[in-house]
């Protein structure tokens, strides 16, 4: 179980606590990533350069001040408040009389439930706390939800790379040779180097007598 803290670090995560952003890249990019590394990176720039140019004109399509997808969560978060009743503390601090009752800080952003700290955006009792205050509600969203925030992303432009100008590439030029090794003398080990940190197991040698990690066999200790 993933255990999120209340309190918001350096980072924002903004919600996102998987890492369902790399396995939907790597599986973008599967059709292409059997390519040698050259072949690879243009294939890949190709697609990102689509994908940019049809979600800036996406963006471009767009009025208001939130994104399509966050307008539907702000208006789904207000039904769900609706039947909530809400004890005002002072001008910022609100009870919100639900089923557990939580505790809002308009002025500071926070929410006893955690959700409006992790996601940086309201949840259904800070919407109805802002509904009670009189305040904008667009004031508490971050910015990372706003439309602005969304065509600035996707503002600039990757442009193609022509290939007139390159030179003529046969598929021997691609395969990788493995290197030149020369074998050292002596018998291999046997035996990985321990890492950094890592605990090795101790055990007393029957023919020295000392402690370490080796054995009758292996012992090289003068005798």
């Amino acid at each position: 179980m993933f255990v999120v803290d209340c309190v918001v670090g350096s980072g924002r995560r903004y919600g996102e606590m998987l890492s369902n952003a790399a396995e939907s890249f790597n599986n973008w990019i599967r059709e292409v990533c059997h390519l040698p590394i050259a072949q690879l990176v243009d294939a890949n720039g190709g697609q990102t350069m689509e994908q940019m140019s049809k979600r800036r004109v996406k963006g471009n399509k767009w009025v208001g001040h939130l994104c399509p997808k966050m307008e539907k969560k702000l208006e789904a978060e207000y039904k769900t408040s609706r039947p909530w009743i809400v004890s005002q503390a002072n001008e910022n601090v609100y009870d919100v009389h639900s089923h557990p009752s939580v505790l809002v800080d308009v002025n500071r952003r926070t929410c006893s439930c955690c959700q409006w700290q992790v996601n940086g955006f309201p949840c259904s009792y800070a919407v109805i706390s802002f509904r009670n205050s009189g305040r904008n509600i667009s004031d508490s969203i971050e910015p990372y939800y706003h439309v602005s925030e969304f065509k600035a992303s996707y503002f600039e432009s990757i442009h193609p790379i022509p290939t007139i100008e390159k030179p003529i590439a046969t598929h021997t030029d691609y395969l990788i040779a493995p290197p030149v090794v020369k074998r050292p003398p002596g018998r291999p080990k046997r035996k990985g180097i321990p890492s950094r940190g890592e605990v090795v197991q101790r055990i007393r040698c029957g023919r020295c007598g000392k402690m370490g990690n080796h054995n009758k066999k292996t012992c090289k200790e003068p005798i």
